[in-house]
């Protein structure tokens, strides 16, 4: 089966910088760290494990950071290579192993990415999968399989980027007849949004700032409200889809990024801030929102969000 893969071994990842800068297109020619192969199915790790055929693979921002070599090599300890993209998903089981429980072929599911200690064997939880964070699991280098945070990102799984991949059965979750695939898809992408909300739920009365109108901010934006806030949420957008899409998901202000703009002039207007200008650097920002969301990922997003957060206030980077 085809599948888009991505290999980090030094000689490519040096090449790969160095054809970046002559042309973005160098970076998915084979040559760098990214390229199209044909695969075999990966085999299940275990009884417990089923087949899952892609119907949809997302495209994360994450992903496009890796193509483009813009992630940082400390991660690569968590990373078995050669992997396969995708851990954002929707697909169909196509096989289970002999203990997969309930589960059949021909179910409709989305899988939570992340490779924590069941999906690894572990029957001893460590404390905060005991706890119900997996997200913050401390054996994602261990158990039975090699190193990798999620699906996607570990040799052993496959991901969603190619026909077939492989999950563990705590990892599944049934897609009902009344959500559509590309509804499904966004599951993944929602949760992220919706958990930083539940942790930083604002008060009606707050000004908030959701900074950045890609996929996680909008997502954000949609969580907040209908999770009943109302706040007066501004949000930060470079384009104008993403204002139209962020006027529509219930924002209250949309203020444009980007070449030209001055967002730090805008959301100082708009809360009644005002601005100081050091002898050398950015500017400050006496005052600001009462809570940001960073949705970017960028060092520049975060620093931004620290300047426009008043003191005191709170800043979750999502």
């Amino acid at each position: 089966m085809k599948a888009i893969r991505f290999n980090a071994t030094i000689p490519r990842y040096a090449l790969g910088q160095a054809l970046g800068k002559l042309s973005p297109g160098l970076l998915w020619s084979g040559l760098s760290c990214t390229f199209v192969s044909d695969e075999p199915v990966p085999p299940l790790p275990a009884g417990d494990w089923v087949n899952i055929r892609t119907r949809y693979g997302g495209i994360c921002g994450s992903d496009l950071n890796t193509i483009h070599l813009h992630n940082s090599p400390y991660y690569s300890p968590l990373t078995s290579f050669p992997f396969t993209f995708g851990h954002e998903n929707v697909g169909t089981i196509a096989a289970v192993g002999p203990e997969a429980g309930d589960w059949q072929v021909g179910q409709r599911v989305i899988v939570e990415p992340l490779l924590w200690c069941k999906p690894r064997g572990f029957d001893d939880l460590c404390h905060y999968c005991a706890s119900g964070l997996i997200n913050q699991c401390e054996r994602f280098t261990g158990g039975d399989l090699p190193p990798g945070l999620f699906i996607g990102g570990c040799q052993a799984t496959g991901g969603s980027w190619s026909r077939h991949f492989v999950a563990h059965t705590s990892q599944l979750y049934a897609v009902p007849n009344t959500v559509s695939d590309e509804n499904a898809l966004m599951v993944e992408p929602f949760a992220c949004g919706l958990h930083a909300a539940l942790l930083s739920y604002p008060a009606d009365d707050e000004t908030v700032l959701v900074l950045g109108a890609g996929t996680i901010g909008l997502c954000t934006l949609a969580a907040l409200r209908l999770l009943g806030s109302q706040a007066h949420i501004l949000v930060l957008a470079r384009y104008p889809f993403q204002a139209a899409a962020a006027r529509r998901l219930g924002a209250s202000e949309v203020i444009t990024s980007g070449r030209g703009a001055d967002h730090l002039a805008a959301i100082a207007q708009r809360t009644g801030a005002s601005l100081a200008q050091p002898m050398l650097g950015k500017r400050l920002v006496l005052g600001g929102v009462d809570r940001t969301f960073e949705c970017v990922g960028s060092d520049s997003a975060l620093d931004d969000s620290l300047r426009l957060t008043r003191s005191g206030g709170q800043v979750m980077l999502v």
